[in-house]
């Protein structure tokens, strides 16, 4: 199948071009002014004044065309630099929280780790402990309208990494926050509140999030880096 848009064909058709207006006047003096036929009407001065304004008006329409399709190309290559740049207050916001989240979680684990150490410590004595995965932890809330600062980011991979943050940190900071003897008259309040903050610290600590979101505030510094790197080119 042609590729009317590839390089090779659109230099074919410019050869051709080239062609066809370089041998007119060789074809048009062989033919029109060497000889007339019964059906050919005016002299040569006619026609040649005929073809000269047509062959101009061709002429022109192709450059006219060859200048607008330079303009469009140019155009949207402005375009897509404009978009690249736009991205950067958003990538800016991103860092924040990304940071803002990473401190949170290394804070809570740190908590949790605190929680093993006194747990083990009551054991000893007899003391019932609660748990470091069923303790309620204060922690900073996702904001929901965080979600629109990835409305721009133009990269695939690191839109779905921060998605998968985002959605992460939404979940995991609602569900270690909860207290699971709010209700003490609920049992099963209880037993499915205690089933999320398991699976919540199962997968933070199996999964080990805090690499994985380091790696993507890593991602994020060096998209930044690139996109004012390209801010600096017009």
């Amino acid at each position: 199948m042609i590729d009317l848009k590839s390089k090779k064909w659109g230099a074919f058709i410019v050869f051709v071009v080239t062609g066809v207006v370089l041998l007119a006047p060789v074809i048009l003096n062989m033919t029109l002014f060497q000889f007339t036929t019964p059906w050919t009407y005016g002299d040569g001065d006619e026609w040649l004044s005929f073809w000269g304004n047509y062959s101009g008006g061709l002429i022109s329409a192709v450059v006219a065309y060859i200048v607008a399709n330079f303009q469009i190309k140019k155009q949207q290559v402005i375009n897509e630099h404009e978009k690249t740049i736009a991205q950067l207050p958003s990538l800016m916001r991103i860092r924040i929280e990304l940071n803002k989240y990473i401190l949170e979680l290394r804070r809570v684990n740190q908590e949790r780790a605190t929680f093993v150490l006194t747990d083990k410590v009551k054991s000893d004595f007899g003391i019932k402990a609660e748990g470091p995965f069923l303790s309620k932890y204060t922690i900073l809330l996702f904001k929901e309208e965080n979600y629109s600062l990835l409305e721009k980011i133009e990269d695939d991979d690191l839109h779905i990494k921060l998605i998968s943050c985002f959605e992460f940190y939404d979940d995991f900071s609602k569900t270690i926050s909860l207290d699971m003897y709010s209700n003490k008259e609920d049992n099963f309040y209880q037993l499915q509140t205690k089933s999320k903050k398991e699976i919540a610290w199962h997968s933070f600590l199996e999964e080990d999030k805090l690499s994985f979101f380091q790696s993507v505030l890593e991602e994020v510094y060096e998209e930044i880096g690139v996109i004012q790197e390209k801010k600096k080119t017009k």
